[in-house]
């Protein structure tokens, strides 16, 4: 696992199952870079119930090289598809999709 820092998802938010959810911008690459868990909190909480989001490569095996992650942009998209995490890196795009949220 490597964990990385998003800052273009810091602050983004999310609507899933019924709930706000606010990305703390904390990445962890897991599974040979085929699954990317986003640490978040609920929006609307003040002291923030906190969780992870975890999206999924749809198109495998190319994914993110957790060893060699070089410059990534990471950004949230959403379409009549789902909610997807849209990684951009030397000249390669992947898409991962939203899976499920595992509460902290």
């Amino acid at each position: 696992m490597v964990t990385i820092t998003a800052q273009r998802l810091e602050g983004e938010r999310i609507r899933y199952r019924g709930d706000s959810w606010e990305f703390t911008g904390t990445v962890d690459v897991l599974q040979n870079g085929e699954v990317l868990d986003v640490e978040a909190r609920k929006a609307d909480r003040v002291r923030g119930t906190k969780g992870t989001l975890s999206f999924r490569l749809e198109n495998p095996p190319t994914s993110i090289n957790p060893g060699n992650l070089g410059d990534v942009d990471i950004e949230l998209r959403n379409d009549d598809g789902g909610q997807f995490l849209v990684v951009s890196r030397n000249h390669r795009t992947d898409r991962y999709k939203l899976k499920n949220l595992i509460y902290k």
